[in-house]
């Protein structure tokens, strides 16, 4: 079948069950425009600033677990997105960036607003392609979709030149089917069982959890491990999405970009899992080691360029989170003497107990002083939690306050919570992405004056 490449596009944009396309239009995007304007089946949301529609793609992908679409014009598009996708690539978010190129026939004459874009993404996407004949179109986004849905996910980027998006040409997409790569993989036995012995040894356990947890749908199998060991469930200091229940007992806090802390523990822990997540993102230079000497460390990724990367290990698995950590539960718990288990259930009391203790002791500080003037951050968040209507979700990108989010507002169940703490800007926009994904829950926006400045055109 002869189709124009434009309609190529749309017709594989449905064919992965694509709802929405989020851009600001441009000249060089036209022919796929018209194409859009007659697929009643996808809905493109028109942004007044590139980098709202980036960061709307983001937070529809992150709550609906779909791939969000992007398209942008040429340079000026492409520039203004880089602070959002850097965020979705941080955050591993599935995002397919489609930029309209200028006439492939006029590239050897510097046309108008014409630039090579692929260095410019380059470090923020996990592929990127410019499209140089009609009949690669299907081609290259079939790539892009097998690229971004492949797990680690990621953002990619494919330039698409006018002319060849009104091309006309043979039509030969495979199915969306086709190209969808299953991740469920198992750990190395040897180093499973290793690990095992490890954990189930370890006099003070204690577990970092990533954003591969929830990608993976592993937060239940994380909380299994955790309760095994009764060992406390540290986060990373960036959460792009809830990790783990902010009101599960043995979950203590995100881990500080500021050296190596993990509250609740009685000096170093002995054994240190970290599973789906990069160890440990630094704000400022530290001396030393990140990790204690005596730790020994286990690491759970799917990207073995994650694996010892910062840190040496003692056992390095590559695996999916969920897999991984469901047969760790399984051979721990083989493991465990009698004399092993009861040593567990008294961690797992004593860390509940000094997490009640410690929540108590903030409550009370936080009541402190209740009709002071200025405001209280603590009296500020109270009072919005206290007003959320039940089911709400929360797109958090308040940065200073976002400690207190965390300590006063419960978050139990995966898709109630997003967060960014990068590239500010992201949380007003990303909050529609969200709505889009959760119709019927109420979104609110946690936002601090500089996040709203520079995403006040959402």
């Amino acid at each position: 079948m002869e189709l124009r490449g434009a309609e190529v596009i749309c017709q594989m944009l449905k064919d992965e069950g694509v709802k929405y396309v989020f851009g600001v239009p441009g000249n060089t995007e036209i022919p796929l425009l018209d194409a859009l304007a007659q697929t009643p089946e996808i809905t493109y949301f028109s942004a007044i600033h590139e980098s709202v529609s980036m960061a709307m793609a983001d937070g529809y992908a992150r709550a609906s677990g779909r791939v969000g679409v992007v398209l942008v014009h040429t340079t000026p598009g492409t520039s203004y997105i880089i602070g959002n996708l850097y965020n979705a690539y941080n955050a591993g978010t599935p995002i397919v960036v489609l930029a309209g190129q200028q006439d492939s026939r006029l590239q050897w004459s510097d046309p108008f607003l014409d630039s090579d874009l692929l260095p410019m993404v380059s470090q923020f996407t996990k592929d990127r392609w410019w499209v140089g004949h009609g009949q690669d179109i299907a081609k290259a986004l079939g790539r892009a979709f097998k690229e971004a849905t492949t797990p680690p996910t990621g953002p990619v980027f494919v330039a698409i030149p006018r002319d060849l998006q009104a091309q006309t040409v043979v039509a030969d997409a495979p199915p969306a089917q086709g190209r969808q790569v299953p991740m469920a993989i198992r750990a190395d036995r040897e180093s499973l069982a290793r690990a095992a012995q490890l954990l189930a040894a370890a006099e003070q356990p204690a577990i970092l959890a990533g954003h591969q947890v929830p990608d993976a749908d592993a937060i239940a199998e994380l909380a299994e491990l955790a309760e095994t060991l009764g060992a406390p469930v540290y986060t990373t200091a960036q959460v792009p999405k809830l990790i783990f229940p902010t009101n599960h007992p043995l979950y203590y806090s995100r881990v500080p970009p500021i050296g190596f802390s993990l509250p609740g523990l009685d000096g170093p822990a002995d054994v240190l899992l970290a599973v789906g997540s990069r160890l440990f993102k630094q704000l400022f230079s530290i001396e030393g080691p990140l990790i204690p000497p005596t730790t020994k460390l286990i690491q759970i990724d799917l990207d073995p360029r994650g694996l010892a990367r910062d840190c040496p290990v003692e056992v390095a698995l590559v695996a999916s989170p969920k897999t991984a950590l469901a047969e760790l539960t399984s051979e721990v718990g083989r493991l465990m003497s009698p004399g092993q288990r009861e040593a567990s259930r008294r961690r797992f009391e004593k860390l509940k107990s000094a997490r009640a203790q410690a929540r108590a002791a903030r409550e009370a500080d936080f009541e402190r002083d209740w009709d002071a003037v200025p405001l209280r951050p603590s009296q500020a968040i109270k009072e919005i939690a206290r007003a959320l209507p039940p089911g709400s979700v929360v797109v958090d990108e308040a940065v200073m306050l976002t400690t207190y989010i965390e300590y006063i507002m419960e978050f139990s169940e995966p898709g109630s919570y997003f967060s960014s703490n990068a590239c500010l800007g992201w949380g007003l926009p990303a909050s529609l992405g969200v709505a889009l994904a959760t119709s019927r829950r109420p979104i609110v926006a946690l936002v601090g004056d500089g996040s709203a400045l520079f995403g006040l055109q959402a």
